[in-house]
């Protein structure tokens, strides 16, 4: 494997903290929680899995219908 494709697979399949935060919408040190309670855990310090960061995504949004149903 080439660098540039490893960079590539690299990128296209990680998240830093700012881009998770982001992207769930949650606060730093939501994220920080988080990682200390075991339901989003990084790969490297600040680097998280895509794959981790969208399933989260989905128990969040099921949980909020759950909890915040109007």
């Amino acid at each position: 494997m080439e660098r540039e494709e490893l960079i590539k697979l690299i990128q296209e399949n990680t998240m830093d903290s700012s881009e998770v935060v982001e992207y769930l919408g949650i606060s730093k040190q939501r994220l920080s929680d988080m990682n200390r309670t075991g339901k989003l855990v990084a790969v490297k310090k600040g680097i998280y899995l895509k794959v981790d960061v969208e399933k989260r995504k989905q128990e969040q949004g099921t949980l909020r219908e759950k909890y915040y149903k109007r």
